[in-house]
């Protein structure tokens, strides 16, 4: 079998984004080579920049890629092929939120479409077109980013939870798939993480409030059992942890990272 840790090929999507971005460091950190996709060519060519000024050797591609877009990642596949061969992990990471909370009577087609087609579609496409870059019997392994919103429905919110739900019941599906040829695929549910989007959300709900930001963040974290949001590395060690061989019997498992704010 592979080394499953240090030289590996690795694709990660949303790496511009506030776990994406530690999740590549965190590979690069143990020696493995990135491809860096996200939806601006820009933000992950800076993202790789930044990266190697500490690890200068790191090698890197940055890939701009719309995981909603078939074609879109056939092109990315092209890429890969022509920098790699084949690939060791794919860490599916990028997704978007609902824009707005709405009742399933008011909520748009458009805004349930545009989830749904980037949190699981692009979990499918990606899978679709990555997947037979992973050899079998190798160590290799995919790991996706769900959320907890998809271990229970939550009001106003259908389209992100019903999507995230897909995720977990879609990485089951591929697991059954991908089992004899000995490739593992694996799922993270992330709790409240102390990104900058989750600092924007609490921002404007402030706002709304009329109460500080300081007071917005004590009254959603109060809501943790841990009683803090969770620093995107814990995600990004997680993803880590699935794709290497110290989870070698995990697959078709989803494992919840979230400060205890549900059991499962």
């Amino acid at each position: 079998m592979a080394e499953s840790t240090g030289g590996r090929a690795v694709f990660i999507t949303g790496a511009a984004g506030g776990i994406g971005r530690v999740t590549v460091e965190r590979f690069v950190a143990e020696g493995d080579r990135v491809a860096l996709a996200d939806l601006s060519l820009e933000a992950v060519q800076k993202v790789a920049d930044e990266i190697r000024q500490s690890y200068p050797d790191a090698d890197l591609l940055p890939l701009e890629v719309d995981v909603s877009s078939e074609e879109s990642l056939k092109a990315a596949r092209a890429a890969v092929e022509e920098w790699s061969g084949t690939l060791d992990v794919i860490a599916l990471v990028g997704a978007t939120v609902q824009a707005f909370g709405a009742s399933v009577l008011e909520l748009t087609t458009e805004e349930w479409d545009r989830v749904h087609n980037t949190n699981l579609r692009g979990v499918f496409f990606a899978s679709r077109e990555l997947v037979p870059l992973l050899p079998a019997d190798s160590g290799a392994s995919l790991v996706a980013v769900a959320s907890y919103w998809g271990r229970s429905g939550h009001a106003f919110y259908s389209s992100y939870c019903t999507s995230k739900a897909g995720v977990i019941s879609f990485v089951q599906c591929l697991a059954g798939e991908l089992a004899d040829k000995g490739i593992r695929v694996n799922a993270v549910a992330p709790g409240n993480i102390n990104t900058g989007m989750h600092q924007a959300a609490l921002a404007s709900e402030a706002e709304e409030r009329g109460i500080s930001f300081e007071e917005m963040k004590a009254i959603e974290w109060a809501k943790i059992p841990l009683k803090v949001a969770g620093p995107p590395k814990s995600i990004a060690d997680a993803i880590w942890f699935l794709a290497s061989d110290n989870a070698s019997y995990m697959t078709g498992a989803t494992v919840d990272v979230n400060g205890g704010v549900i059991f499962v």
